[in-house]
C-alpha cells in the first residue's frame, strides 16, 4: 500500500471480529515497531503480546477501574459513555513498554521524554504496519499505570507507553477530518505570508 494512503486510512479501531491475528501478522507488526526511530538508537522499547482472553479481561478491567475513576472525580462527560469492551474482543493486544532511562542526551537538559518519544515512533511503525495488512488497530492508554503494571508482571523501572488493540475490523472503521496544519516560519506566531 501507498504511504500516503496508508497515512490516510488508518484510523482508531473499536470493534473486531473474531479472526486470529497469525504469527506472520504479529512478527511483521514489531519488526515494523523496531524500525522506528529513538534517542541516540537505544531502542527503549519492548513488547508484551496477549492473546489469552483471560488477560484481556484484566486489561479491560483497568481501562473500567479508570472510567470509574474519572466519573467519580466529575471528569468529562463522555467518559459515562466509553466502552473498553473492544479491549476484550479484539484478538491480539500488544502492550508497548519502554525503559525511562533510555532517553538519550536530552535527559542532561530536563528533556525527559526521549524514551517515551521513541516508544510513541515505535507504536505508530506498529499501527501503519497493521493497516497496511489490512488490520485494524488502537492505541490505548486509559488506564492507570500502576493497576495495569502487576497484572502484566512489568517491573517497575519500566513504563508502559500504551497497549494497542489489533484484529480484522468488524466494519468499515470511517475517516474524520483533520485540521491543517499550523505551521509558523523561523519563530512561533510567525505565520507564512
Amino acid at each position: 500500500m501507498e504511504f500516503s494512503k496508508l497515512l490516510t486510512t488508518r484510523r482508531s479501531c473499536r470493534a473486531f471480529d473474531s479472526t486470529p491475528v497469525t504469527e506472520e501478522q504479529i512478527d511483521a507488526i514489531l519488526q515494523a515497531g523496531c524500525r522506528a526511530p529513538s534517542p541516540l538508537n537505544l531502542q527503549p522499547w519492548e513488547f508484551i503480546v496477549v492473546t489469552d482472553p483471560g488477560m484481556k479481561a484484566q486489561v479491560k478491567e483497568a481501562g473500567e477501574k479508570a472510567k470509574n475513576e474519572v466519573i467519580a472525580a466529575d471528569g468529562p462527560g463522555w467518559a459515562k459513555k466509553y466502552s473498553a469492551d473492544f479491549i476484550q474482543e479484539a484478538p491480539l493486544l500488544i502492550v508497548v513498554v519502554f525503559d525511562p532511562g533510555k532517553g538519550g542526551l536530552g535527559m542532561f537538559f530536563g528533556q525527559e521524554y526521549g524514551a517515551l518519544q521513541g516508544a510513541s515512533a515505535c507504536i505508530q511503525n506498529m499501527m501503519l504496519k497493521a493497516t497496511e495488512l489490512g488490520l485494524g488497530s488502537l492505541w490505548f492508554t486509559f488506564f492507570r499505570p500502576a493497576v495495569l503494571q502487576p497484572v502484566l508482571n512489568i517491573p517497575e523501572n519500566l513504563e508502559i507507553a500504551g497497549v494497542i488493540a489489533l484484529g480484522k475490523p468488524a466494519e468499515e472503521v470511517k475517516t474524520t477530518p483533520r485540521r491543517a496544519p499550523v505551521a509558523y516560519r523561523e519563530k512561533y506566531g510567525v505565520l507564512k505570508e
